[in-house]
């Protein structure tokens, strides 16, 4: 953790304070490629990259890529690719390789911080399975890396186990607890999403997946839209959950920190298949087998958080909004490989427009 010192006071600089002397020459557009997807792998010299210019009018799409021992001279090597400046300014999205994740992501969020044409806002994917150029570069056989990620982006709210995240978020965890998360895409160059990664000291260390995922996203109240299916003697009723509401607290006994308390209130809405909503009895055992499902995938990613020692959603900040008197000792004490874990969620169950 404390190789991340200091960089929250980076994120922080004011714009105001940035040197004459620092900022990239002036230069007409027209004389520049504008990079818009960046990956990055590891390779025996260090680092590889690819990069995906143009699209959206931008200019002529074109793959350029480049080797080096460090990014920074990687990024240099590529601007002698062709004949125009190649401008990184324009950066919406990070790709970096499950290889290059292992072996730590430090470097590649540290060019991102200091370098000055880098956005601090450039959103973070890690590719599980697989390599960010290659991944690059069959989407950009097909289509655009960018304009798929841009999508997935735009649609993050309709999936119940992926969020976007940015540089700045994942710096910002690393320094304040040590750990962090980033959304995965599955390396076979159709820029799925699988789950998040896990970063511990900047070092990818495992993934959550499938119902931990959905955890994920239960835990930080982040369910705009899913479907969750419950099978009843009569076929399948299908849930559509609304919302998410999670609270996280410390247990204390004394002043010694031995647990985490979690409740979480989901909102649904009939989709289909279901019994009438109007017969009391059918509701609540619905809602009672949709909380159910709900506990289990918020108990898979606390489990991951446990097995892996990492404060991997920031849940000791989370509790701490909830006991500010003990944020100081939430954040001192906050081990999730030792705190015993209570985790209840309520179900609402509302009539969809047409039930009944």
């Amino acid at each position: 953790m404390k190789r991340w010192a200091g960089v929250l006071a980076l994120l922080l600089l004011p714009l105001g304070g940035c040197r004459a002397d620092l900022l990239p020459y002036a230069r007409e557009i027209e004389d520049m490629s504008l990079v818009r997807t960046l990956g990055v792998d590891a390779d025996a010299d260090g680092v590889a990259v690819t990069a995906a210019t143009g699209g959206q009018g931008l200019d002529d799409p074109a793959l350029i890529s480049g080797s080096a021992g460090t990014l920074s001279a990687a990024l240099l090597e590529m601007q002698g690719e062709g004949d125009s400046y190649i401008y990184f300014g324009h950066v919406g999205q990070m790709l970096l390789g499950e290889d290059l994740a292992r072996r730590g992501v430090g470097g590649a969020l540290d060019y991102v911080m200091r370098d000055v044409e880098m956005r601090l806002d450039t959103e973070l994917y890690v590719i599980q399975n697989g390599q960010a150029g290659t991944t690059i570069s069959a989407a950009w056989q097909q289509d655009s890396a960018a304009d798929r990620l841009e999508t997935l982006h735009d649609g993050a709210g309709l999936r119940s186990d992926s969020m976007s995240r940015t540089v700045r978020n994942v710096l910002s965890d690393l320094e304040r607890c040590g750990a962090s998360f980033a959304p995965a895409l599955t390396g076979d160059g159709t820029l799925s999403t699988a789950g998040y990664a896990l970063l511990r000291d900047g070092v990818l260390v495992g993934w959550a997946e499938g119902a931990a995922a959905a955890g994920v996203n239960l835990l930080l109240s982040r369910v705009d839209a899913d479907v969750v299916e419950l099978p009843q003697a009569d076929g399948t009723a299908a849930l559509r959950v609304v919302g998410a509401k999670t609270r996280i607290r410390g247990v204390f006994d004394g002043e010694v920190l031995t647990g985490m308390d979690v409740k979480c209130r989901v909102e649904a809405n009939l989709a289909e298949g279901a019994p009438a909503l109007q017969e009391e009895a059918a509701r609540r055992r619905l809602e009672a087998e949709l909380a159910a499902v709900e506990q289990e995938r918020i108990l898979a990613a606390l489990e991951l958080c446990r097995t892996l020692e990492g404060d991997f959603f920031s849940l000791a900040g989370a509790a701490g909004l909830s006991q500010p008197w003990r944020a100081e000792a939430l954040r001192r004490q906050w081990d999730p490989s030792s705190l015993e874990v209570s985790v209840s969620v309520t179900a609402k169950l509302e009539r969809s427009y047409d039930a009944g």
